[in-house]
């Protein structure tokens, strides 16, 4: 998807986020965003495609950051903490907080974006668990359907509306607390060490990185 749809969509995104209704109006978001309409309506002619496109984007940048293929060469260890990382500087286009709204007036779209984001998520803990048990990074003894459904289950709480809605509730330091757990489970003791001190590095890198904000 270009940089430009991109930019609007997720501006499109954050005034509905703001302004929730049931009744979307392409001129009024237009106006909202700063475009012409026609630069929304060559791609979503009617409001239900725009929605889609909004949870188009989010699918798309998620993947984009658990795409197995680019950690090929990078140790289990490593892998996570890169993705984590990227999820972290891409928060403001992946928080859930951000597409709750669209839960409540297009159901079915929300409940096939969220299915589609945990198979990326499954299928990266697999690929994770297969390549860190082969190196040796973590447990031999390690099963790892269990821990996938774990894990998965506990991201999936914290992705509820419930959960979104709490005062005092944060997402980000939850969804961290969570992938810290997940290493220090199935890590060896030198690994998870190892973690520790290349998360660091990597937060030290990053840390004059701006988060994604439009």
């Amino acid at each position: 998807m270009e940089k430009e749809r991109r930019l609007i969509l997720t501006k499109v995104r954050n005034y509905l986020f703001e302004h929730p209704s049931s009744n979307i109006n392409m001129q009024e978001i237009s106006r909202a965003v700063d475009c012409r309409a026609g630069d929304i309506t060559e791609w979503a002619t009617r409001p239900d495609a725009l929605i889609e496109q909004i949870l188009e984007l989010k699918s798309i940048e998620l993947a984009e950051v658990l795409n197995i293929e680019k950690y090929a060469k990078e140790s289990a260890i490593d892998s996570m903490i890169i993705s984590g990382q990227e999820i972290y500087e891409k928060f403001e286009l992946l928080t859930p907080v951000k597409y709750v709204f669209i839960k409540k007036i297009k159901p079915e779209l929300y409940q096939n974006c969220r299915r589609r984001m945990f198979e990326l998520i499954e299928q990266h803990l697999h690929y994770n668990l297969d390549k860190g048990i082969k190196t040796g990074e973590y447990k031999a003894d390690i099963d790892v359907s269990l821990v996938v459904e774990k894990y998965a289950a506990r991201l999936k709480t914290i992705h509820s509306e419930d959960y979104l809605s709490t005062e005092h509730f944060s997402f980000a330091n939850t969804f961290s607390n969570i992938f810290e757990n997940y290493v220090e489970e199935v890590a060896t003791n030198e690994n998870w060490n190892y973690f520790r001190k290349r998360k660091l590095f990597y937060e030290a890198i990053s840390f004059n990185k701006p988060i994604i904000e439009l």
